[in-house]
C-alpha cells in the first residue's frame, strides 16, 4: 500500500543495508538440508563474550535504579578519563597527555563518525576524501547527510594502502575549489574491509597533507586494540603516533569503538577523541540524538578499564595467530590469494579464471564479479562472505569510476572480505575443502 506522505530524496537514494543480502544466501544454503556446516565469515563481530568481570559488573550496575536515569551527553566522566588513561598507555604518551576533555562517548562508533560529519560537513556543499575499498556504512552517512564522497584508490599490489598521490592530486584541483568543498579526510587502520594498517610513517605524510589544506584528518580506529607491535613484542602494538604531534588536535579526529576489544557490539559504545572545542560542537549533535550512551556498560567498564588490558592483549594475539593460520589454509588451494589482512578481516582475490566461467553457473555473461562469487560460495558451499563490491561503487558507475584516477585495478571487483574474528580456528581450517569445492564449481578442477 503506497504511503500518503514522501520519502526524503536522501533516504531514498541510499543504499540498503547489505548485510541482510548476505545472510539471505545463508539462509538459502540452509534451507538445503546440507551435510556440512555454515561457516560464517561475513560480519565482524567478537566471536567470544565480554570478559567475565564486566558480565558481572553489568549485572550489579543495571540492578542500580540511578543507572536508568538520563547521564551526560558524551558520557559518564569517569569512563571518559579512565578511556583517556588506556589511551595513553596504548599510543605510549605520557601521563594526561589525552585527557577526559578530549574524549566523547558516543553510542557506537557509527554514530561517532554520523556526528563529526553533521558538524563539519554543510549538506550539498562538502566532500570527504575517502579511499577505496570503504566500509559501506560511511557512504551511507554520507548519502544521508548529503554529502559528496571523493573516492581515492588504493593499490591492490601494495596491501591496499590508500594513494596519497591522488589525494593531494585532487586538492589541487579546480574541483576541490568549487562549489563543493573537501571537509576531511577519511582514513581507517586497521581497514574494515581489507584489514590494511596504514604504516605509521604514511599516516604522518596525510596528516601534514590535511595540515596543508586546513582540513581535518578523520581516523577511524575501531580495531587499535588488533595492532601488533613493531618489535614483535608481548603487548599491544601502537596504532600510530600522531597523537605526539604538537598540534595534533588542530587536525586529528581520532573514532573508535568498545565493541571489538571489549566485545560488546550489542551495547554500543563509541568513541571520539578530537579538540574539546570539536566536542563542544559534539555535545549540541548528541543532545538531540542520544541524550547520553548507554549507562550500565559504563558504568560496569569504568573501573575495569585496567584490570582488562591483558585481555586485551590475549585477544589479539588469538586474532593474529587466527590471521596467519587462515593465510596458511587460504593459499594452498590453487588461484586463491590473501592480499591483505589485520584486525578483524582479510581481503582474499579469487582465480581470475572465475570472472570469465560465467558458463559454469549457467550464466550468459560476458564478466563475473565479486558478488556472484560470494553469492555461490555462500549458496553451495556454506560460506558467506562480503563481496568486494558491497565496499565500491558499482562496476556498472561510470560516472563514479572515472572520477576514481587510478582506479583501474580496483574495478576488476575479485576480492572477498573474510571476517576471522567471529570463527574459531577449526573453522577456518575447513575452508580449504570448501574453497577447492568452489574452484570445481567455477571449472578449475
Amino acid at each position: 500500500m503506497p504511503l500518503a506522505y514522501a520519502i526524503s530524496a536522501a533516504v531514498a537514494a541510499t543504499d540498503a543495508p547489505p548485510i541482510p543480502k548476505a545472510r539471505a544466501w545463508a539462509q538459502e544454503y540452509l534451507a538445503s538440508s546440507p551435510s556440512k556446516p555454515l561457516l560464517d565469515l561475513s560480519q565482524g563481530v567478537p566471536r567470544d563474550p565480554p570478559h567475565p568481570d564486566f558480565v558481572s559488573a553489568l549485572a550489579e550496575t543495571s540492578k542500580d535504579p540511578s543507572a536508568s536515569r538520563y547521564g551526560p551527553i558524551l558520557g559518564e566522566p569517569a569512563l571518559r578519563e579512565a578511556y583517556a588513561t588506556e589511551t595513553n598507555v596504548l599510543y605510549r604518551l605520557p601521563d594526561q597527555a589525552i585527557t577526559a576533555r578530549e574524549v566523547g562517548l558516543t553510542t557506537g562508533c557509527n554514530m561517532a563518525f554520523l556526528t563529526v560529519v553533521m558538524a563539519i560537513c554543510p549538506p550539498q556543499t562538502s566532500s570527504i576524501l575517502v579511499p577505496l575499498p570503504a566500509y559501506f556504512n560511511y557512504s551511507m552517512t554520507l548519502s544521508l547527510q548529503s554529502v559528496k564522497p571523493v573516492y581515492l584508490p588504493s593499490d591492490p599490489s601494495n596491501g591496499f594502502v590508500p594513494d596519497l598521490a591522488a589525494a593531494r592530486s585532487y586538492l589541487e584541483s579546480d574541483a576541490a575549489r568549487g562549489q563543493v568543498r573537501p571537509r576531511f579526510i577519511l582514513l581507517t587502520s586497521p581497514s574494515n574491509p581489507t584489514g590494511t594498517i596504514c604504516p605509521d610513517a604514511h599516516l604522518k605524510r596525510w596528516y601534514d597533507l590535511a595540515r596543508e589544506f586546513s582540513i581535518a584528518l578523520v581516523i577511524d580506529e575501531t580495531y587499535r586494540e588488533f595492532v601488533e607491535p613493531e618489535d614483535g613484542g608481548s603487548g599491544l602494538g601502537v596504532p600510530h603516533r600522531l597523537f605526539r604531534e604538537p598540534d595534533w588536535r588542530d587536525t586529528v579526529i581520532s573514532l573508535s569503538s568498545f565493541s571489538k576489544g571489549y566485545r560488546i557490539p550489542g551495547h554500543r559504545l563509541g568513541s571520539i577523541i578530537a579538540s574539546p572545542d570539536l566536542l563542544q560542537h559534539i555535545t549540541t549533535i548528541c543532545d538531540c540524538m542520544q541524550i547520553c550512551p548507554p549507562r550500565p556498560p559504563q558504568l560496569a567498564l569504568a573501573p575495569l578499564l585496567p584490570s582488562l588490558r591483558s585481555d586485551l592483549v590475549s585477544a589479539s594475539r588469538t586474532l593474529a595467530s587466527r590471521r596467519q593460520l587462515f593465510k596458511t589454509i587460504v593459499e594452498a588451494v590453487p588461484g586463491w590469494t590473501v592480499a591483505a589482512s589485520g584486525g578483524f578481516y582479510a581481503y582474499v582475490s579469487f582465480p581470475s579464471d572465475y570472472l570469465h566461467a560465467s558458463s559454469a553457473l549457467g550464466l550468459k555473461r560476458k564478466r563475473l564479479g565479486s558478488e556472484d562469487i560470494a553469492k555461490v560460495l555462500a549458496k553451495k558451499c556454506g560460506v558467506t562472505v562480503l563481496p568486494g563490491a558491497f565496499f565500491m561503487p558499482s562496476t556498472g558507475d561510470d560516472e563514479a569510476w572515472n572520477e576514481v584516477v587510478g582506479g583501474e585495478n580496483l574495478r576488476e571487483d575479485r576480492w572477498l572480505r573474510f571476517a576471522v574474528a567471529n570463527v574459531e580456528d577449526n573453522d577456518v581450517r575447513q575452508l580449504g575443502e570448501r574453497l577447492s569445492q568452489l574452484n570445481e564449481i567455477m571449472g578449475m578442477a
